[in-house]
């Protein structure tokens, strides 16, 4: 659709608000269902083809999204703006000058990596590094363990595996079988940055088996992108097991014997790989950076004492676009957060309380949260004097197995009255909140991802990088299901009595919050 059209169809729906698209079976004010599917409606109307991140699409969402947050009442959060810009660059690497060179006692082999993160990728990487190998790159000091303990790394590369130890042990100290945020790679990448190092070599564990399944044949991946200045500042590869076994060659063991190693004793086997360097090239073909939004809208505190405190509830607005011809309209994913959250602002907009409660639509969470990674490098807010974030993703559908998922768990919101809570072992006191407005919002709630690895829920949406800056924050999340990333994620398949539950859920934990 062209620009101009995009254009027009967000005045109309600025102009006329919501009543030019709700669906109210007869006068007075619509309901809340009503509201519920105005907004979704439009959100995943097909003009707006799928709200794919650096699209005419996901700007008119954003736009639409501010304007409704004005006429809600709440006040700008960015000066006297309701938009955060953060400049994104798509990502296409050239392939032929992409590449991992070992070279051991003079041996030169060559690797194409899995993946590539580029601090800045309109600038190209051209290292030559001696290596260390950390372990699995895990410095904790509250579980009492530490991978670069005893290593000098400043300077080298430093090949790591991901995940942790122990991952499959319910006895384990990293959170049995659940995930400590350890274990995600951008975590990794800082913990090396912080002891001196140069670049990460990322490679999966060789001894853990991981799930897998045969993908569905709708299902898709967001268009690749990328900050255009990462908070991180070293580049991180993503090699292949080729790769690591032919940088641990001269260490006497392998990979595998290596973990083992380390998931026996918990204690370091990090050390200097003598003789090995590598050679670290990659440049993107894309050398501009382009304009995406958060949008956000405050409800200032009442309190004189309480009010620089803040409590966040957040959503993302971004989805997949049209791919293949096909059209990814994203109603749960994550429309559904999206409507709730401007929902729960207009419930509580009308009612102040003590801290201030600042409501963020994050653009490009598809891309791996880029617009919530954007905002706590960048918070309009302090991160230091916020006291919770609650996240609404995936909150309108029943869950249901995936192949992926199938065996993994036990299903627990497959109800409108269940959902699951995500983050919450690190989030004792918005998890406690979330818990007491449970029976007035008619839920029931599980932590069971935080028990689970198999499907890594824990890094898979914008609670995430608030969790990494110590900050609580929770995902409020419906399940995974059938269809998930496919075009059959349509607003007829929400369930809409869920969907107000979870409004009413997020707008008494949200007063609690705030009030308490």
């Amino acid at each position: 659709m062209h620009r101009r059209a995009l254009l027009a169809l967000v005045v109309l729906a600025v102009a006329h608000g919501p009543a030019a698209s709700q669906v109210s079976t007869g006068p007075g004010p619509a309901s809340v269902r009503d509201r519920l599917r105005a907004d979704l409606e439009f959100l995943c109307a097909p003009p707006l083809e799928g709200r794919a991140s650096l699209t005419a699409g996901a700007d008119a969402a954003a736009w639409f999204l501010a304007s409704e947050f004005r006429k809600i009442g709440l006040a700008p959060a960015n000066g006297d703006a309701y938009l955060q810009r953060f400049d994104l660059v798509p990502l296409d690497l050239a392939r032929d000058r992409t590449l991992v060179q070992v070279i051991h006692r003079g041996r030169e082999t060559r690797f194409e990596p899995n993946a590539v993160f580029l601090p800045e990728p309109t600038r190209p990487v051209n290292l030559a590094l001696d290596v260390a190998f950390a372990g699995f790159g895990i410095t904790a000091p509250e579980l009492g363990y530490d991978d670069y303990a005893g290593i000098d790394v400043r300077g080298k590369a430093v090949l790591v595996f991901d995940h942790e130890p122990q991952e499959h042990d319910p006895a384990s100290v990293f959170n049995g079988t659940g995930f400590t945020l350890h274990a995600n790679a951008w975590s990794k990448t800082r913990n090396a940055e912080r002891h001196g190092a140069a670049a990460v070599l990322l490679v999966t564990e060789p001894a853990t088996m991981h799930r897998s399944a045969p993908r569905a044949p709708g299902r898709a991946n967001a268009p690749p992108q990328a900050l255009a200045r990462s908070e991180l500042g070293i580049p991180r590869f993503t090699v292949p097991p080729a790769a690591a076994e032919a940088l641990l060659a001269g260490t006497g063991r392998d990979g595998a014997a290596w973990q083992a190693e380390i998931e026996r004793s918990l204690s370091p086997v990090s050390r200097a790989l003598d003789g090995v360097r590598v050679v670290l090239s990659a440049e993107n073909r894309v050398k501009t950076a382009r304009a995406s939004w958060n949008v956000a809208g405050l409800l200032p505190g009442q309190d004189p004492t309480l009010r620089d405190e803040t409590i966040l509830v957040t959503a993302h607005y971004d989805h997949l676009g049209v791919q293949r011809g096909r059209l990814y309209a994203g109603a749960n994913d994550n429309a559904s957060g999206t409507a709730a959250l401007v929902e729960v602002a207009r419930r509580l907009a009308g009612r102040p309380q003590p801290r201030s409660i600042l409501f963020v639509a994050f653009g490009s969470e598809e891309q791996l949260m880029l617009g919530s990674y954007h905002y706590v490098a960048h918070p309009l807010r302090p991160l230091a004097t916020t006291r919770a974030v609650l996240n609404l993703d995936m909150i309108g559908r029943p869950e249901a197995h995936t192949p992926e998922s199938e065996g993994a768990y036990e299903i627990t919101a497959a109800r409108s009255g269940e959902l699951n809570l995500v983050g919450a072992v690190y989030s004792r006191t918005a998890a406690a909140a979330l818990q007491r407005a449970a029976p007035r919002a008619g839920m029931t709630l599980s932590d069971k991802f935080d028990r689970d690895s198999s499907m890594r829920a824990l890094f898979r949406c914008d609670h995430l990088p608030f969790l990494q800056k110590d900050v609580e924050a929770v995902w409020l999340f419906g399940g995974f299901h059938p269809g998930y990333h496919e075009p059959a994620d349509t607003i007829d398949r929400l369930d809409f009595e869920k969907m107000e539950r979870v409004v009413a859920l997020t707008v008494y934990a949200a007063e609690d919050l705030a009030g308490r």
